[in-house]
């Protein structure tokens, strides 16, 4: 009996605990639910996000839901291509460039629709031209109708927010071209090219010769290079140019600086003898301002100095990062082609020699302009990289001085004169052409032979003003056809005299024959220049416009020239008076200037021409 009191009391102590369990997980369900609608409800009204700052740490930021039609999203774009993707990614899917993704937030547009002012499609930049249109309608760029809160697609000639009018009907080429437009009007003609003319014709002409024949109404130029080389000082007086050749009813010239206050620039300019009454100097940073500056005004050309330090308020980012650069230079490529007016603009420039901001800022901008030069040297060269409007491959040549930048009619006796005749200095001149026009270098060269040949570390290669590449593939042909493996045991140094930078593959036989002047000791011939392209085998290949090199090269006074056979003919120099050596190699080549017979590695190595077995075989064991 008291066996079965107990047996029912843990019973109903059990039933008691169950019931009691039951009711707290009820609840505790009860609970979740309630604390799920309540987040669900606060989730509806905002959300708080996770988003990266400019210095790489994590910030909470809550922004705005659907309720009211706006939200932030993070897009991460490519520095080098501008490839987009929804995360981030170690390596771009485009350009295979690894850690080039970089994130920026991107706000949403809004319910309604809208397209005018910060509504407009097309990004900051966009939307920023857009908004002062309305409000000043200088751009040319009214919001477009709208009918029942949507944008009609009746053609009504505004252009939303972009550069291309809703009304630009297609047109026949020869209309275009002709410069006529309906029923024979001018109003749509093709924009002329601008001339730079003035006081400074010089400058103006070889800038003129980057350009491609002048300044193209509404195109936009970018021009980078090194801190000091001179970006700043050539704009300016490229700004003076264009003040001097507008004309009295053309507008002046706004030149708009983030770096500098406005009397820094004056001084400069002063310094220079610039004082034209049609250029306006503005300092300021936020491009807003600038934008409006641009529509009071109405200038003839624009200079922005520089890119990376101005910014839009709308677009996200400090001044000079991927999302900034990209906005900033997509309004003035706006305000460019809306107006008409041509747009400079200044890149600053990274360790590796690229422009600074992502890779579509070249994209982005028509031309492409790079100035070159050294800071011990007053050589400055201004070459184009890209030009929608001519070719790339002119150079301006300067030479920097405490009045601007003076063009050089010569530059073949600009980089000659400093040249010393002595048999220790082993050097090769040579005829390149860049563009239109050829001009003479001296490549000079030096080996040494190292002191203790059982020392591990590699010999040392070094080109300044040639690429690595280049250096490589003509020693390797040296080695193997001319001067034998030993030259491979030497530490070569290259160096163009004068801080040019060497394209051109006719140089190639010129850079050769240096090397074998160190390397036997032998000094070439003082009145002989040099030109022609070193192929895999050792022969030498054609170039082109050898004629014009023959005739630059007797302009400079030297009286034979060493060519490929091949391509060329005797009476090439009958009408300059100067002998050609035509030869089919470099080991001939090295023959006619040197008087030293050529050393074929192979030869030496394995004189009865057979080569011995990768493998060689085992001796049998007798056992």
């Amino acid at each position: 009996m008291t066996t079965h009191a107990a047996a029912t009391a843990r019973v109903q102590n059990i039933a008691k605990t169950t019931c009691r369990s039951a009711r707290v997980s009820r609840e505790l369900h009860q609970n979740h639910s309630d604390e799920c609608h309540a987040f669900g409800r606060v989730r509806a009204r905002a959300s708080t996000v996770m988003t990266p700052t400019s210095d790489g740490r994590r910030s909470t930021r809550a922004y705005a839901s659907s309720k009211s039609g706006t939200s932030t999203k993070t897009a991460y774009v490519c520095a080098e291509c501008g490839e987009d993707a929804r995360q981030w990614l170690g390596q771009c899917p485009a350009c295979k460039t690894w850690d080039s993704m970089k994130p920026i937030k991107i706000d949403g547009g809004s319910s309604s629709g809208g397209t005018s002012g910060k509504n407009a499609g097309g990004g900051a930049g966009a939307r920023a031209v857009a908004r002062l249109a309305e409000e000043t309608n200088a751009f040319g760029a009214a919001a477009p109708a709208r009918r029942n809160g949507k944008a009609s697609t009746k053609f009504s000639g505004s252009t939303a927010g972009g550069w291309v009018a809703e009304a630009n009907a297609p047109r026949n080429l020869k209309d275009v071209i002709g410069g006529s437009g309906e029923k024979g009007s001018t109003k749509n003609a093709m924009p002329r090219r601008r001339l730079l003319g003035g006081s400074n014709e010089a400058l103006g002409s070889e800038i003129e010769r980057v350009l491609g024949g002048g300044v193209v109404p509404g195109g936009m130029t970018l021009v980078g290079g090194d801190p000091g080389v001179g970006k700043s000082t050539i704009l300016l007086q490229l700004a003076g140019l264009l003040a001097e050749s507008g004309g009295a009813d053309a507008g002046p010239v706004l030149y708009a600086s983030g770096e500098e206050s406005v009397e820094q620039v004056g001084g400069r300019a002063e310094r220079m003898g610039l004082d034209s009454d049609s250029i306006y100097l503005y300092s300021a940073t936020r491009l807003e301002n600038v934008l409006e500056a641009v529509a009071t005004l109405k200038p003839s050309a624009l200079v922005v100095d520089s890119i990376q330090t101005v910014f839009l308020e709308d677009a996200t980012g400090s001044p000079g990062s991927v999302s900034q650069v990209r906005e900033c230079a997509t309004a003035l490529l706006h305000a460019a082609k809306t107006t008409g007016i041509p747009v400079f603009i200044i890149g600053h420039v990274t360790k590796s020699g690229d422009i600074a901001g992502p890779r579509v800022l070249e994209h982005i901008v028509d031309v492409v302009l790079y100035l070159e030069g050294d800071a011990d040297r007053a050589v400055r060269i201004l070459r184009g990289h890209k030009n929608r409007y001519g070719s790339t491959d002119e150079v301006g040549v300067f030479q920097m001085s405490d009045e601007g930048m003076k063009p050089v009619a010569s530059p073949s006796a600009l980089f000659l004169g400093e040249r010393i005749l002595s048999p220790d200095v082993s050097a090769a001149p040579t005829v390149t052409v860049q563009g239109s026009r050829p001009f003479m270098l001296e490549v000079q060269a030096l080996t040494n032979e190292r002191a203790d040949e059982g020392q591990q570390a590699p010999p040392i290669r070094t080109a300044v003003g040639l690429r690595f590449e280049r250096m490589q593939l003509i020693l390797a042909v040296l080695a193997k056809f001319v001067l034998g493996r030993r030259v491979q045991k030497h530490d070569i140094f290259i160096n163009i005299v004068g801080g040019m930078k060497l394209e051109d593959p006719s140089t190639d036989v010129a850079v050769a024959l240096a090397i074998a002047s160190s390397f036997v000791e032998k000094a070439l011939p003082a009145d002989m220049a040099f030109f022609g392209e070193v192929g895999l085998g050792g022969e030498l290949r054609p170039v082109m416009q050898a004629e014009r090199r023959i005739a630059e090269a007797a302009a400079m006074g030297f009286k034979r020239v060493l060519l490929p056979e091949s391509g060329s003919s005797p009476d090439m120099g009958k009408k300059t008076g100067i002998e050609l050596v035509r030869c089919n190699t470099v080991a001939e080549a090295l023959e006619a200037t040197l008087g030293v017979r050529p050393v074929r590695s192979a030869a030496v190595s394995q004189p009865n021409g057979s080569w011995p077995s990768k493998f060689p075989k085992q001796k049998k064991s007798h056992s």
